[in-house]
């Protein structure tokens, strides 16, 4: 299959997940190394999942999530700019989406013209998007 992508044991996401909640439960409050780190853990952590949102099994689904709102808890900032997220193929598709205070919580979704295609993203702006 040529755009099949293994996903980690569900062994090694639950683990990875206890770590991410780890990063993020320190006392008084995560670091900005904490935070740094627990970037990249949120980051392989949202790779593993399957298109339906979820992982392997229902134990790993629910601590990954669990440890994936805990960080989106610990990053959201209530003052905020706005970022334009630029979305492109490599053919003449372009989108953009805009993202602000007024519609930062809500889920903003296109289809795209061509699935697999090649495709490249780019943001501007202040704040943090999660784009998948």
């Amino acid at each position: 299959l040529p755009f099949y992508h293994p996903r980690a044991p569900s062994a090694e996401v639950e683990m990875t997940s206890y770590v991410l909640l780890a990063y993020l439960t320190t006392q008084p409050a995560p670091s900005q190394d904490d935070l740094s780190i627990a970037t990249q853990i949120a980051k392989w952590i949202s790779k593993q999942q399957n298109p339906n949102g979820g992982f392997s099994s229902t134990q790993d689904t629910v601590v990954a999530l669990q440890a994936l709102s805990r960080y989106g808890a610990s990053t959201y900032a209530k003052s905020g700019g706005a970022s334009t997220v630029t979305l492109q193929s490599t053919g003449n598709f372009q989108a953009q989406f805009q993202v602000d205070h007024t519609n930062r919580l809500l889920l903003q979704r296109m289809a795209l013209p061509e699935v697999p295609g090649d495709y490249t993203t780019g943001v501007t702006g202040e704040g943090c998007v999660y784009v998948q």
